[in-house]
């Protein structure tokens, strides 16, 4: 006679012997993963990172060098030694007789040159070009001493010669 195939349930599988083994299996993975967990740690603690910012500069294009033109420098006035109290190129003058107005300094000789500046009674300037004649007047090419794009053309009439100079 044929054996009935034993029909398997729950219960029939949930032996004791089963379940004694899950047991085990289940206690020695969690003991696993602990030992895992402690034993895999170090003892020194880890080391501090500090972040660091490091600035690289853009590229840029090295300028080529370039050769100055060479500009002769000038040279102290020589020349003829001019008798004391009269205006001449490389003598010093300073505004005089204008009453407190001023003197205008004009762009070239003459009344109808621009005005460049009002330079003050007393104001000292060194004489670089004239003398011209125009309009009535004797005009003297001045510059201070200063700044030498303070200058222009002034009359005669208004200047006197710095004594010493």
């Amino acid at each position: 006679m044929a054996r009935k195939p034993e029909k398997i349930t729950i219960k029939s599988f949930l032996n004791p012997v089963t379940l004694l083994t899950t047991l085990i299996l289940l206690a020695g993975l969690v003991l696993a993963g602990m030992a895992a967990i402690f034993l895999g740690r170090s003892k020194e603690p880890p080391a501090e990172v500090t972040p660091v910012l490091t600035m690289i500069a853009a590229p840029t294009q090295t300028p080529e060098p370039t050769l100055a033109p060479s500009t002769p420098t000038p040279s102290e006035p020589t020349g003829v030694v001019l008798p004391e109290g009269v205006i001449g190129v490389g003598i010093y003058v300073q505004v005089s007789g204008t009453d407190g107005a001023g003197l205008r300094m004009r762009s070239e000789p003459g009344l109808n040159g621009t005005v460049n500046f009002t330079a003050l009674d007393s104001e000292a300037f060194l004489v670089i070009d004239g003398p011209v004649e125009v309009d009535g007047y004797t005009w003297w090419h001045l510059e201070a001493p200063y700044d030498q794009t303070r200058n222009g053309w002034s009359a005669g009439d208004f200047l006197s010669p710095i004594e010493g100079e």
